[in-house]
C-alpha cells in the first residue's frame, strides 16, 4: 500500500539499497512487528552514504511494502506514531534527499554501526546525526540511539550527555522458523567447519598465516566457505585452495550452516564488528561457534573464543566430547531464541515505550578530550572532500 497523512503504531525510515546485514535487520524487525498486527508506515529514503546511482534497491526491503500491515509513505508525507525507527546512523549523518513531516513520541536511530573505526578515527558524528535526522524528517525531538550491541553502546556513550541512548540494546531479530537444525553436529569422524558472508577481505584475518590458521584444513578437518575473496586471500599468502569455496548466494545459508559442525569467524584487526548476524544464524541452526575474542562482549557464553592460531587445538577439544558439544549447541540455540527470536518483539517494544533513556557516559570507550580530537579529524577530512 502507498499513502501518508495517517496515524500508525510505528514508523520506519530506511535506505532500501543496503545489501547486507542492516537490511536483513530492517526486514526482520518489520516482519516481527507485522506478525503482531502493528500498523506500520514505511518511508524509503536515498542517502548520500550510498551515493552511487548504480546501487539497486534491495528486493527484500522492497517486499516489505507487500505486507498487509505496511503502508509505504511518500516523501513529504505527514504521519505520526508512538515510535519511529530510523535505520543506520550513516544514512542520516551523510544526509537524505527526502524530507517528511513525521511525529513520534519517541524516535530511535537503530545504530547498526559504531561511530569509531578500529584505528580510532571517527566514522560519523552522533550529535550531528541526531540533529540532521530530526530536521530532515520534521521530528519534534532529537532521536535517541538504539545500539545493536555492547560494542556500539560503549562507543556511543562517549558522546553523552549530548546524545541519549535506549536503556537496552536493540539487537537484530530473527525468525527461528527460518533457521533450524536439520542435522546433528559431530556425527562423523572428520570435523566440518566453515563460515559464510559477503566476499570482503576485512571479514578475514589480517595476514595469510592467520587466515590459514583460522580455517585449518587438513587431516580430520574439512573447511567450507560460502563467500570468499579468493584472489585477495592468495595475494596475502593464504591457501583457500585447501577449502571448499562456494560463491556467496550459491547455496541457501541455512543449508550451508547445517553442513557444518562448527561455525568459525575471525576477522581483520582493522574491522569493527557491530553485531554479527551470521553468528546468530549459526547458533539458531544448532552449530557450535568458535569466534574471534572481540565478539565475546556481544555473545558471551553463547560461543567459544580463541585466536586464529589456536583454532585447530580448540576444534580438537570440542571433538573429544561430541555429546557435550551437541548438548551445548542445543542449549545455546534456546538462549539465542530467548535473546533474538521474533517472539521477543512485544516485550522489547513495551520496554522501549516506557524507557526514559540514558545520558550517562557509563562505560564509554573514549574520554571527552579524545572525542573532541576525533571530531576535529572527521570534519577536517570532510572539508577535504572525504565522506567520513
Amino acid at each position: 500500500m502507498t499513502g501518508g497523512d495517517g496515524r500508525f503504531d510505528a514508523l520506519v525510515v530506511a535506505d532500501s539499497r543496503f545489501a547486507g546485514g542492516s537490511t536483513s535487520a530492517l526486514v526482520d524487525d518489520v516482519r516481527a512487528m507485522d506478525a503482531i498486527g502493528m500498523k506500520l508506515g514505511l518511508l524509503f529514503v536515498r542517502s548520500a552514504y550510498l551515493d552511487d546511482s548504480r546501487d539497486a534497491v534491495n528486493p527484500k526491503a522492497e517486499a516489505l511494502c507487500d505486507l498487509p500491515s505496511v503502508t509505504r509513505l511518500e516523501p513529504g508525507t505527514s504521519a505520526s506514531a508512538p515510535l519511529a525507527f530510523l535505520h543506520h546512523p550513516q544514512v542520516f549523518f551523510q544526509g537524505i534527499e527526502e524530507t517528511a513531516r513525521l511525529r513520534a513520541e519517541k524516535a530511535v536511530i537503530v545504530a547498526h554501526q559504531p561511530p569509531f573505526r578500529e584505528d580510532g578515527s571517527l566514522e560519523y558524528d552522533p550529535i550531528a546525526t541526531s540533529r540532521r535526522a530530526r530536521k530532515a524528517l520534521g521530528l519534534n525531538d532529537n532521536p535517541w540511539f538504539g545500539p545493536v550491541s555492547g560494542v556500539v553502546r560503549s562507543q556511543l556513550a562517549s558522546f553523552a550527555p549530548l546524545v541519549r541512548l535506549t536503556s537496552q540494546d536493540w539487537p537484530n531479530i530473527f525468525d527461528g522458523a527460518d533457521w533450524v537444525s536439520t542435522s546433528p553436529i559431530f556425527g562423523s569422524p572428520d570435523i566440518t567447519i566453515g563460515r559464510h558472508g559477503r566476499a570482503e577481505l576485512q571479514k578475514f584475518p589480517t595476514t595469510g598465516a592467520e587466515i590459514d590458521a583460522s580455517l585449518p584444513a587438513g587431516p580430520g578437518i574439512r573447511v567450507r566457505v560460502l563467500g570468499c575473496p579468493t584472489d585477495e586471500l592468495v595475494a596475502k599468502g593464504a591457501h583457500p585452495d585447501r577449502w571448499d569455496v562456494l560463491p556467496f548466494g550459491s547455496e541457501p545459508a541455512v543449508a550451508f550452516l547445517n553442513s557444518l559442525d562448527v561455525f568459525t569467524y575471525h576477522y581483520h584487526k582493522s574491522r569493527v564488528e557491530a553485531f554479527g548476524r551470521t553468528v546468530v544464524e549459526a547458533l539458531l541452526c544448532g552449530r557450535a561457534c568458535l569466534l574471534d575474542p572481540r565478539l565475546e562482549v556481544t555473545f558471551g557464553d553463547l560461543a567459544e573464543y580463541c585466536a586464529p592460531s589456536d583454532t585447530r587445538s580448540a576444534l580438537m577439544r570440542m571433538a573429544e566430547t561430541p555429546d557435550r558439544a551437541r548438548q551445548m549447541a542445543t542449549e545455546r540455540r534456546e538462549k539465542a531464541i530467548a535473546l533474538y527470536g521474533r517472539e521477543t518483539i512485544g516485550a522489547r517494544l513495551k520496554a522501549l515505550a516506557a524507557d526514559r533513556g540514558q545520558t550517562a557516559r557509563g562505560a564509554s570507550s573514549a574520554a571527552p578530550w579524545q572525542v573532541a580530537r576525533k571530531m576535529a579529524g572527521l570534519y577536517r577530512r570532510r572539508a577535504g572532500g572525504a565522506m567520513g
